[in-house]
């Protein structure tokens, strides 16, 4: 059995207002799933950094290792040097043993010399590193709050979030796979996900485009499903979306306004 035009724009209104619904309680997160996800970003870009300092610091500490033990080397040979002066034939023994001391001597100042400046950036390194433990903890801080206020407002709309999609589902079931899949493309492609909007005071009420008188009649006629010529949206007549009734109702009320204004 066919399904009635004006049956399939009912459809496609009523899931389009349980779909404004959900978008609705998503909203009241606002920001708050792109904060925690970006507080993620962060934290792991300062822990990748904390980790670069940390290598660093243990590599630049090796090398002063490395130079104190080479000065411990030299300062045997030193010995050894000072030994073997007293050991000495002539006076060519005698330069070659204190150059290769004097050499030595040189040696241990180099070491020393790098030592000074490998401690000097370890503890530049280092203040930095504590910069950035503690800006980790802030954003972990930060990141702790932002997740509990997020669980709290989704916990919070958890009952009304399944009804929603419940109603959702039931919804989608009496549309046919062409016009469910016209929704959810045109939906996709709106920043407010309307994708079935109403005619408010002869115009779209998704972009505030002028409906033609003409088009407007074949509309309210419910004989096709007819877009929006400048939006693409699905457009819906008062009929079929209530709106009317709302519009008389706010008409009246600025009528009354005037009126006691006058007085």
């Amino acid at each position: 059995m066919d399904v009635s035009i004006e049956k399939k724009l009912h459809d496609l209104w009523k899931l389009q207002q349980i779909d404004s619904k959900s978008d609705a309680i998503r909203a009241i997160r606002g920001e708050l799933p792109m904060e925690v996800a970006d507080l993620e970003d962060d934290i792991a870009g300062l822990e990748t950094r904390i980790q670069h300092f940390e290598e660093e610091i243990d590599e630049l500490n090796s090398q002063i290792a490395g130079k104190k033990n080479a000065i411990k080397d030299f300062q045997s040979l030193i010995v050894k040097y000072d030994e073997q002066m007293n050991n000495i034939k002539n006076s060519r023994e005698y330069e070659a043993i204190d150059k290769e001391k004097e050499i030595a001597g040189l040696e241990i100042l180099s070491a020393e010399k790098k030592i000074k400046d490998f401690t000097k950036i370890i503890e530049a390194k280092s203040e930095l590193l504590e910069q950035t433990r503690e800006q980790l903890n802030s954003r972990k801080s930060d990141l702790d709050f932002k997740k509990a206020e997020l669980v709290e407002i989704e916990k919070e709309n958890e009952e009304e979030m399944a009804k929603f999609l419940k109603d959702r589902e039931s919804a989608l079931k009496k549309l046919d796979d062409r016009y469910s899949r016209a929704y959810t493309r045109v939906r996709e492609n709106m920043k407010n996900g309307i994708a079935v909007a109403p005619i408010v005071r002869s115009s779209c009420g998704g972009c505030f485009a002028k409906v033609p008188p003409q088009r407007h009649s074949d509309i309210r006629a419910h004989i096709k499903i007819i877009v929006c010529e400048h939006c693409g949206r699905i457009l819906v007549d008062e009929t079929i979306s209530g709106i009317a009734a709302a519009v008389i109702e706010e008409k009246k009320t600025t009528r009354r306004k005037m009126k006691l204004t006058a007085k």
